[in-house]
């Protein structure tokens, strides 16, 4: 006889004659409180015997999707998601020494579709039942004017103390430099005057050849 399914369970075959060995198998399941399921086998003429069925609870647990994640040189927004099974979330963000990236934790993630508050009892327990997504996004993160990449570490940590971390990094800035002057004059005793120079990167000085040079006064207009 062929098997069926009743919500979770799969009985195998679900009926048959004499005696026979029925299989009783179940979905795979993150949910973190035991679930059950009664059955009855009865017979035609009458007589019947009752069956518990019950999956033992799976432990608490949080993840990411991704250990990594990437904001591009301009900014923007960043979205990270996850999966888990616990009662709350609580996020931290930590920036690298040395070539850190400053982020805000947002006041509220997404929880099951719901948003919630940062550290807060999810609404409606969807771990109790089984695994649901979370995300998070960074917005308006702004442009890197550095010459380095800029890295922080994202800490998702559940009510159990389970961690989920990923490494968010944003990609190096152009090099630029600027001037404060863009023709300075001498006078006669060529006494020193001061050129204020702004860069996010190693720079030194060099002459120009004149034609090049008058390319460039000219395209700046001078």
């Amino acid at each position: 006889m062929a098997s069926q399914k009743f919500g979770f369970v799969t009985i195998n075959p679900v009926s048959g004659s004499g005696s026979a060995a029925v299989s009783i198998s179940g979905d795979a399941y993150k949910g973190r409180v035991q679930r059950t399921l009664n059955f009855t086998a009865s017979t035609n003429g009458g007589a019947s015997k009752a069956l518990v069925v019950n999956q033992e609870a799976a432990a608490e647990f949080v993840s990411a999707d991704s250990p990594t994640a990437s904001i591009q040189k301009t900014g923007g927004n960043v979205t990270i998601t996850g999966k888990s099974n616990s009662t709350k979330l609580t996020f931290s963000v930590a920036a690298a020494s040395g070539n850190g990236l400053a982020l805000t934790i947002p006041e509220t993630y997404m929880a099951a579709g719901v948003a919630t508050a940062n550290g807060a009892v999810i609404a409606d327990d969807p771990g109790a039942t089984g695994d649901f997504i979370w995300s998070i996004t960074f917005s308006n993160v702004p442009e890197n004017m550095t010459i380095e990449e800029l890295v922080a570490t994202l800490t998702v940590t559940a009510n159990g103390g389970q961690v989920a971390s990923v490494t968010i990094t944003q990609a190096e800035g152009d090099s630029y430099i600027d001037l404060n002057k863009e023709v300075i004059n001498l006078d006669v005793n060529g006494t020193a005057q001061t050129v204020n120079v702004t860069s996010n990167d190693t720079w030194s000085w060099a002459q120009v050849a004149t034609r090049t040079a008058m390319k460039m006064m000219k395209s700046m207009g001078l």
